[in-house]
């Protein structure tokens, strides 16, 4: 796939096609990793097991992106779009697996493979849309790639409250491998070959995950760039995980507060996803990513303060999630451009690097709120600083990219 200018004709199409199919393929798979949060008890009881086992479970699945590194390389080898069909296949065979047998060894396992999926096609997608779209469009294609994931909870929510509600977690597993196999069949058909006779050698030389480690850490703007991924994500889990005691103890309204939280935090993911779409190819996606970690940034540091009034700290809240959310996105399609010849290797890194800093962010933010007592300024100040440390990577250490 040639990358074109962007002066000249690009989205015909043959391209928005191949865009919608993948964005339909992530959607479906973001669902299969969504669904189990609103009904763990739901989920727990049909298996008879304690609520904590399925919570363990779905952390099982998020530390399936550790792997990233490792797993997530391997269209470079293979091919973007073979791997794609194929992780939706694997995916829909698991959850054939899920719905044929009714045990919980079983249930592991499946969640465990859609973790595996998920890891292995993001940074493939990402990678084939680096690839196919020219960097001055890039970042609203990933941008509108990105509003699966918000999506997919209103997906996720209703139809398994449904299924869960009239039959049994079955029904789900069938939904799903009905929906990742259209996934898989939709990419077949839609999405453009990427198969380069002049990369097959490339291709075979990157598939050592040794090779892979040595091309990013050989490179300094790849190294900043998981440094930024790990200090963003940091800060965001620490603040994140403590969030809710706080409000607990600073307005007594556990549910209801967390409740519009929660509404709060998806509103904010598609206002982030559109802010990127609408405004990061006019203003850069350096400057746009790195705007809105300063906001965030700004966020953690007052929000402790605002425990007087439940509204400021909602619309703080409510503020910092579509920062975060835009820094996230926004970094995606300059990222694309630090490794060009291997951009599977650096997306499926910048995966692994999020993945260690939502682990490492959880823990640590769990272990300064008990050593401090529920000193959740504390808490503010060190996810603060971090967003500042991530702040200043992307303005002073990472390289301006030309919207051409």
């Amino acid at each position: 796939m040639k990358n074109k200018r962007s002066s000249e004709p690009f989205f015909n199409d043959k391209v928005i096609k191949s865009i919608l199919a993948i964005v339909f393929g992530r959607l479906v798979i973001n669902i299969s990793r969504r669904f189990p949060y609103p009904f763990v008890s739901a989920i727990a009881d049909s298996f008879s097991v304690p609520a904590d086992n399925i919570q363990n479970v779905i952390a099982l699945t998020n530390g399936a992106g550790l792997l990233s590194p490792v797993l997530g390389i391997i269209s470079e080898h293979y091919g973007r779009k073979v791997v794609m069909v194929g992780m939706l296949w694997m995916m829909a065979i698991m959850s054939l697996l899920g719905a044929v047998f009714a045990d919980y060894g079983v249930f592991v396992v499946v969640m465990f493979a859609f973790g595996i999926g998920k890891t292995i096609y993001d940074p493939t997608f990402q990678a084939y849309l680096g690839d196919l779209v020219p960097f001055g469009r890039r970042a609203r294609v990933m941008g509108i790639s990105e509003l699966s994931w918000a999506l997919s909870l209103v997906v996720a929510a209703p139809v398994a409250g449904f299924l869960l509600d009239n039959s049994n977690l079955q029904s789900v597993f069938v939904f799903l491998s009905v929906s990742l196999a259209l996934g898989a069949a939709a990419l077949w058909i839609f999405v453009e070959s990427d198969e380069r006779p002049d990369h097959s050698h490339e291709r075979i030389r990157i598939i050592n995950p040794l090779t892979a480690i040595r091309t990013v850490s050989a490179h300094p703007p790849a190294v900043f760039a998981l440094l930024y991924s790990m200090c963003l994500t940091l800060s965001h889990e620490i603040f994140y995980i403590n969030y809710g005691l706080w409000m607990e103890d600073s307005f007594g309204l556990v549910l209801t507060a967390l409740g519009a939280v929660t509404i709060a935090i998806a509103v904010a993911e598609v206002i982030g996803e559109f802010i990127v779409i609408t405004v990061a190819d006019r203003l850069g996606p350096r400057i746009t990513s790195m705007t809105g970690m300063l906001i965030a940034a700004i966020c953690f540091f007052i929000i402790p303060y605002l425990s007087f009034s439940l509204p400021l700290a909602m619309f703080a809240i409510f503020i910092m999630f579509i920062a975060i959310e835009t820094s996230i996105v926004s970094a995606l399609p300059l990222f694309t451009e630090i490794l060009p010849k291997s951009r599977a290797v650096m997306m499926s890194a910048n995966m692994g690097a999020h993945s260690l800093g939502r682990v490492v962010g959880a823990a640590l933010g769990a272990w300064v709120y008990a050593a401090s007592n529920g000193n959740f300024t504390l808490v503010g100040i060190i996810a603060g600083g971090l967003g500042i440390v991530a702040f200043i990577i992307m303005w002073r250490l990472l390289p301006h990219q030309d919207n051409r």
